[in-house]
């Protein structure tokens, strides 16, 4: 028996729901399938940074800032082998805190829990002064990445 992989917090492209469903389920289409994984949350002490050249955001300590996403639960280790290809070796998978936003009917009431988190790990000199927005992404770029990943999949494994 398996057990379920710990929680993810993800804050940059894969916060575009198409994008996210292609790589946990090879289709961009699928992203009813994924709704229920994501819970809105926050992370403190990082900033999101855009990247000179790149499509994609890096996340970097800084104790003055936070970074809104989603906690991903996902369900099996093949799921995250999946995340952790579709990443790359240029970010280093990081244990943080993320604050969970409840539901409207809870008084905006927060609870927290231990996720892993992609940090850049790369060429420092990369980093932007500019914001990385997920709206530019979602409106400027999604559609070429999706065009660019269409009929491709990520392996992950067959194993739960």
């Amino acid at each position: 028996m398996s057990t379920k992989p710990k929680p993810l917090f993800v804050y940059g492209t894969l916060c575009a729901l198409p994008l996210l469903a292609w790589a946990l389920t090879g289709e961009a289409t699928q992203v009813d399938a994924i709704k229920g994984m994501l819970r809105k949350a926050t992370v403190s002490g990082y900033k999101r940074c855009a990247l000179h050249g790149c499509d994609y955001p890096a996340a970097i300590k800084d104790e003055n800032s936070s970074i809104d996403g989603y906690v991903l639960l996902l369900e099996t280790t093949s799921q995250r082998r999946k995340l952790d290809d579709f990443e790359g070796e240029v970010y280093k998978v990081t244990p943080v805190t993320a604050s969970i936003k409840l539901s409207e009917d809870h008084n905006n009431k927060q609870d927290t829990i231990e996720v892993d988190m992609y940090v850049w790990d790369g060429d420092m000199t990369k980093l932007s002064p500019e914001p990385w927005e997920l709206e530019q992404f979602i409106s400027d770029r999604l559609d070429d990445w999706l065009d660019l990943f269409d009929g491709m999949e990520l392996v992950g494994s067959s194993e739960d």
